[in-house]
């Protein structure tokens, strides 16, 4: 068996820690890393009840939560995001360490949102409404086919045949 976290051997007894949260089967080196001891135990079958018995109360199923795929899909980010994060920013009087360490991220994440060299995920946008007031997302419209956001990645085969497409047709 190998240890889960450094990948090595496990030599002696595995032990299970819950490491940031993680359950794990870890060696005796990396156990010191772990917060708690968790058990492989099953919890015990629910036992049906006998005849002449009430049947337990079973809760409506909540309607499905929608993940956060799901939810961003019909959401796109505003034109001018970077701005309104630092006019916001600004507004509270907060250098963009201080709104970096508030809202638990790197300094360097507020300032690529600033300069909109950083696209950001449903979890930011949270943070960025909580911690700023303000909402930079907006709901797609069918109709509208542009990208707010620049892309993150490297250029692609298929972004290099475009940009090459639009050069020939222009006159």
């Amino acid at each position: 068996m190998r240890c889960e976290v450094c990948g090595k051997e496990i030599l002696g007894p595995p032990q299970r820690r819950v490491i940031e949260g993680a359950k794990l089967t870890v060696c005796s080196r990396c156990a010191p890393f772990g917060s708690s001891e968790w058990s492989t135990a099953r919890p015990a079958p629910a036992r049906t009840p006998s005849r002449g018995q009430a049947l337990p109360q079973v809760a409506t199923p909540r309607p499905r939560m929608r993940n956060d795929v799901e939810s961003v899909e019909s959401l796109e980010l505003v034109e001018d995001y970077g701005a309104q994060i630092r006019k916001a920013r600004q507004k509270l009087g907060l250098s963009e360490k201080d709104l970096a360490k508030k809202m638990q991220e790197k300094e360097s994440v507020i300032k690529n949102l600033e300069k909109m060299d950083l696209t950001p995920d449903y979890k930011l946008v949270t943070k960025i409404r909580k911690y700023l007031s303000l909402d930079i997302v907006e709901h797609a419209d069918a109709s509208k086919s542009q990208i707010l956001a620049k892309p993150t990645g490297a250029k692609t085969i298929g972004d290099m045949l475009r940009m090459d497409s639009e050069k020939s047709a222009k006159p």
